[in-house]
């Protein structure tokens, strides 16, 4: 019985487009260290895409997911966006997560991430083992790896400032009032409150999250200043930064008002207090009436009749006769 051993040929054939950056920058040496946009197909993944290639990074060959520089491309998106990916390769851009899942899950991946502030200070992380799931798994990061971060830490500015040469912003303290930050600090850039964030020692929050807010009034009490409600049913008093808050309530003999911008329960008319208690003014139409207010002594004073708001002198004989006589006086 003849025998024979039979030959097998294997061809390996090329793929039609590389698999990511790194490929991109091996395939041909016209292309090392020339960043740009090139064709990639990830492995498994439908048909080849359009990917920013950064070959100017160490070795290069670093596939981009994410660039944001200047906010001309809108993030807050709906997550068919983030699936698919959005804005323009040249400038702001997130490549998208489906991509990135069929990306990351052919081979071993690093991920590094670099930060750059308006100042010019940059630094960067890196993990040594980046993956996420698919679309099933809604795109939950699978792997990480090993932290590693850049010796140079810059400055950062604390949420809600911006590095900026602005010369004043706003203080809880006095909202109304743009206050120079010069005087505290030297500095031709700092981070300072943007927008409607008000400085509160070294953080920048809304007002309504300012130590003395008042909801009703939608403002900020300074140190030792009250607040009234419409009702005058209240009283909100801003105390060593904190509101005191109080129940309160106008006399019988009172009005709740607004008078000089300020409100509050003022005493109705021939009566004197605070609003809160009122008690009847001393009407002195005559001599009389000053004796039994306790003067003894004769003398001229002013006394105030009915009809005679701003009062006439008169001399009272208050040592004879039972005291509190009024005698006419002619002032020559």
């Amino acid at each position: 019985m003849a025998g024979y051993i039979g030959t097998s040929y294997f061809v390996f054939q090329q793929p039609a487009y590389p698999r990511d950056c790194e490929e991109v920058s091996n395939a041909c040496s016209s292309t090392h260290n020339t960043s740009g946009v090139y064709l990639i197909k990830p492995d498994g993944y439908p048909e080849s895409f359009e990917a920013y290639c950064d070959n100017d990074l160490d070795t290069g060959g670093w596939t981009i997911l994410q660039r944001r520089r200047s906010d001309s491309v809108n993030f807050d998106r709906s997550w068919k966006d983030f699936r698919n990916g959005f804005g323009f390769l040249g400038s702001e851009f997130w490549i998208g997560n489906e991509k990135i899942a069929f990306l990351t899950n052919q081979k071993r991946y690093q991920l590094r991430m670099d930060f750059e502030n308006v100042a010019g200070d940059t630094y960067y992380v890196t993990y040594d083992d980046f993956r996420i799931s698919d679309e099933w798994g809604d795109y939950y990061i699978s792997s990480l790896g090993a932290f590693v971060i850049s010796d140079a830490i810059p400055e950062w500015c604390s949420a809600n400032e911006i590095f900026s040469d602005e010369t004043c912003e706003r203080t809880c303290d006095d909202p109304d009032t743009c206050i120079s930050v010069l005087s505290l600090r030297t500095e031709t850039e700092q981070c300072v409150c943007v927008g409607e964030y008000l400085r509160q020692q070294e953080q920048c929050i809304t007002l309504n999250q300012c130590n003395c807010f008042v909801a009703d009034k939608g403002d900020v009490l300074m140190d030792g200043d009250f607040y009234v409600n419409s009702r005058c049913t209240r009283n909100s008093t801003c105390r060593n930064n904190q509101i005191i808050e109080a129940s309160y309530q106008c006399s019988d003999h009172a009005t709740c008002d607004e008078r000089n911008g300020v409100r509050k329960c003022y005493c109705n008319e021939n009566y004197e207090g605070d609003g809160v208690t009122c008690t009847r003014e001393v009407v002195l139409r005559d001599c009389y009436d000053l004796y039994v207010s306790g003067t003894r002594s004769d003398g001229v004073y002013t006394i105030y009749p009915d009809g005679w708001p701003r009062g006439i002198q008169v001399y009272c004989e208050m040592e004879s006769n039972g005291g509190g006589w009024t005698v006419s006086y002619a002032n020559n």
